[in-house]
């Protein structure tokens, strides 16, 4: 007879799915919220053999609370079956989260899946770099595909095709990719760690600028700026800024790009330092609308999905650009769908990720111990609902994803969720 573990085989059944969550979001929501899905029926049908420590059971209730008020909300609103649609089973995302966390685990005693992940990743972004930069020089992408309409000059969306969503995803699972690369370099040291640090960053950062994608730019020099101050590595910023530098300086040689892009990086000086606004007009005025319904219902808010439903009433609106289907801010969303109360929720989330990174730096520069696995991690969770940028929507199935994810991560190195084994007998 041999031992036999029935719930690690299961476990090791899902590592194979957490695998190819990179591809599913390449592929797009449905796919993605399928294994959502798949783990949270895992998580519920095995939730007897979870195990929290009290640490994780206050975020756990911060949580349960948001979800009881989002659903409140709901009951309350004025469309209430389209907003039950996206709140109702939004309990999914942390149940993927949790069993995110404990595959991660479970990918610290297994070096062949956790190589295997990194090299995914690798190819994904090397891909990635080699399409936009064909896309970029000749308008196709390696499929022949192209932007469609009037950003068709300004944008690059590789297989992404008419979804303008390439920069987002590349800024979404940077960090992600490198706390893994972390975990490994842990397991065994990497005398090439250094130029491989620079290689997914640089090259991340390249995707999203040719990608014309301004916020996830902000957002992914933004994490890279705290990733190597934490980490103490400031020559790496040197050379990361320098090849940024060098790249265009070669690809801008074209005087159609060079005008393109020169104009294009101009607005965005202008945006952010100049009208010293979070978007362009008609994000402004979105978020203008957005703070009228908040100042109308401010407990609960009109409900999720409510702002496409009513954006255009004359009390709400402002300007012919006042309309969308979001506000294009997760906090002004929030706070205009469902009110104070879950706005503070979110805003508890992102001071406890903010002081964590205090901690790390803390850390770094007093005690002079980092976790460049928790770092990274921690500041892909901090970029995601990070207050300060333009977004999509908040209750969004495949943004929502990829936010729990982010979190699953990060929760793994904590270690403070336990999945318990039992072992039966199996004759051979």
């Amino acid at each position: 007879m041999i031992l036999e573990n029935k719930n690690n085989i299961n476990i090791q059944y899902l590592t194979y799915l957490l695998l190819c969550i990179p591809l599913f979001l390449i592929s797009g929501p449905f796919l993605t919220d399928l294994i959502v899905v798949i783990f949270s029926i895992f998580f519920l049908v095995n939730f007897q053999k979870f195990v929290f420590e009290k640490k994780f059971k206050y975020f756990l209730v911060t949580f349960i609370i948001f979800y009881i008020l989002i659903n409140i909300s709901s009951f309350l609103s004025d469309h209430i079956i389209i907003s039950l649609k996206s709140s109702f089973f939004y309990f999914r995302f942390i149940f993927f989260a949790i069993v995110i966390a404990i595959l991660i685990q479970n990918l610290r005693n297994n070096f062949k899946f956790l190589k295997l992940f990194n090299n995914l990743f690798f190819a994904i972004i090397t891909f990635f770099f080699i399409d936009s930069l064909f896309q970029f020089v000749y308008g196709n992408n390696l499929f022949g595909q192209s932007v469609v309409g009037q950003l068709e000059k300004e944008r690059v969306s590789s297989v992404f095709g008419k979804e303008l969503i390439l920069g987002s995803f590349i800024s979404k699972i940077m960090f992600i990719f490198l706390g893994l690369f972390n975990l490994q370099n842990k397991l065994i040291k990497n005398k090439y760690y250094n130029y491989k640090t620079i290689y997914i960053i640089s090259l991340c950062i390249l995707i999203i600028l040719m990608s014309g994608e301004r916020a996830a730019l902000v957002m992914s020099l933004l994490g890279t700026l705290i990733y190597l101050i934490i980490t103490k590595n400031f020559k790496t910023i040197l050379i990361i800024f320098t090849i940024i530098i060098v790249f265009f300086s070669i690809i801008n040689l074209s005087k159609d790009s060079k005008k393109r892009y020169l104009l294009k990086y101009k607005v965005l000086y202008d945006t952010i330092f100049v009208y010293k606004q979070l978007g362009s007009s008609t994000h402004v005025n979105h978020f203008k609308t957005a703070f009228k319904m908040y100042e109308d219902k401010k407990l609960f808010g009109h409900g999720i999905k409510s702002f496409r439903n009513k954006c255009n009433l004359e009390k709400y609106s402002g300007k012919t650009t006042s309309c969308s289907t979001h506000p294009h801010n997760y906090y002004i969303q929030v706070l205009a769908s469902t009110g104070t109360l879950t706005f503070i929720c979110l805003s508890i989330l992102f001071l406890f990720l903010t002081h964590q990174l205090f901690i790390c730096l803390k850390k770094s520069y007093i005690k002079n111990y980092l976790d460049k696995e928790k770092i990274s991690y921690l500041i892909s969770s901090f970029l995601a609902i990070f207050p300060l940028t333009t977004t999509g929507s908040f209750f969004n199935n495949w943004i929502s994803a990829t936010i729990f994810l982010s979190f699953g991560f990060l929760v793994s190195t904590y270690d403070v969720i336990f999945y318990k084994s039992k072992f039966t007998t199996k004759k051979i």
